[in-house]
């Protein structure tokens, strides 16, 4: 009797959110002794080599039996996945679905694998469950079989064997600046600070491959933005942060002033600027800095634009970022900011 009160208490306030629980309405009972957890099919393939090229196709298709309540009400799926061995103490949803069939792709499943520890071309052993609920989010979960699968991810960072040498890097004294990969092959960036002049008054650079002399590019004359084997030095005539791209496709490179940066009045040059400038690092494909701030609020704004074309915020959700949102509130400290504007994500670390 005291577990049928449990289940008729339970189905009334959290459960079918739909149908509130009266006298004159009638209760829906969820008896335990009907329930069916869901049944998970071993994966095709349990040995999962994933390979960038292929990062648009389907990398598995999870499939189970569907679960039951004794209702007719159909249940959710989440497709959980863990470290083998770690008894999904820490779990990552991949899927969530009302379905018993789901693809994931390789690109999902390489960040998924990645995220969680896997090291790029080395074999990392996981294991996934299908948890099923019922009503409200989380509410009667029922958990299916363990299976397990093995994945070999490959590197989620944009590094590339390219990169600007100059007087920004004392021509081969320094490393070279890197660029990074686009969406599109072949396109790459790079992100300069040029804050001094060499003699002539200028400041120059030249794009080459793996930090040595054997390939290298740059713009003969007339100037046309069009890259020359072995060409002559790319004049930069003006202090500043640039992004270059550079187009190996067809042979050309485009130089414009380009900078993220935190603006607000917690950071050290208020609402006015200028900006606090962030650094990119493509193999997080993010942005950061680390700074000291005051109690008060900040976003981040591309290219101390006073107009706010283009800038970041806050949104409903935290560390979730969006266009125009609003201003992002922190207490006075040193704190390592860091901005993804591609997952529209944002962290906040104290330091």
């Amino acid at each position: 009797m005291k577990n049928f009160i449990k289940y008729i208490s339970l189905a009334c306030a959290s459960i079918f959110t739909l149908s509130a629980c009266s006298e004159d309405d009638s209760i829906i009972q969820l008896d335990p002794a009907t329930f069916v957890a869901p049944v998970a099919d071993a994966p095709t393939s349990n040995n999962l080599i994933l390979l960038e090229e292929n990062a648009a196709q389907n990398a598995v298709t999870f499939k189970w039996a569907a679960a039951s309540y004794g209702i007719a009400t159909p249940p959710k799926y989440e497709v959980q996945i863990a470290v083998k061995g770690t008894n999904f103490e820490k779990t990552k949803v991949i899927i969530s679905t009302s379905e018993i069939t789901a693809d994931i792709s390789v690109k999902e499943l390489n960040a998924t694998a990645i995220d969680m520890g896997a090291e790029p071309f080395v074999q990392s052993d996981f294991e996934y469950r299908i948890v099923s609920s019922v009503g409200t989010p989380g509410s009667q979960q029922l958990i299916s079989n363990i299976n397990s699968i093995s994945i070999t991810p490959y590197p989620t960072d944009l590094s590339t064997n390219w990169g600007v040498v100059g007087d920004l890097s004392d021509w081969g004294g320094k490393k070279d600046i890197p660029f990074w990969k686009t969406d599109v092959t072949n396109v790459y960036v790079a992100y300069i600070n040029v804050t001094e002049f060499n003699k002539d008054g200028v400041s120059q650079i030249k794009f080459r491959q793996d930090n040595k002399w054997e390939l290298d590019y740059g713009d003969n004359e007339p100037v046309d933005n069009k890259l020359d084997k072995g060409g002559k030095n790319i004049n930069i005539p003006e202090l500043g942060s640039y992004k270059i791209t550079m187009d190996l496709t067809n042979l050309t490179y485009k130089i414009e002033k380009f900078t993220w940066g935190l603006v607000g009045d917690a950071t050290p040059n208020g609402w006015g600027g200028p900006d606090t400038k962030l650094t990119y690092d493509g193999t997080i494909d993010a942005w950061s800095t680390t700074l000291t701030v005051k109690d008060g609020m900040f976003k981040f704004r591309l290219n101390n634009d006073p107009n706010y074309a283009v800038n970041y915020g806050g949104s409903d959700t935290p560390g979730v970022l969006k266009e125009n949102g609003d201003n992002i509130t922190i207490k006075a400290g040193k704190y390592k900011i860091t901005a993804n504007f591609n997952k529209k994500t944002y962290t906040v670390e104290a330091q």
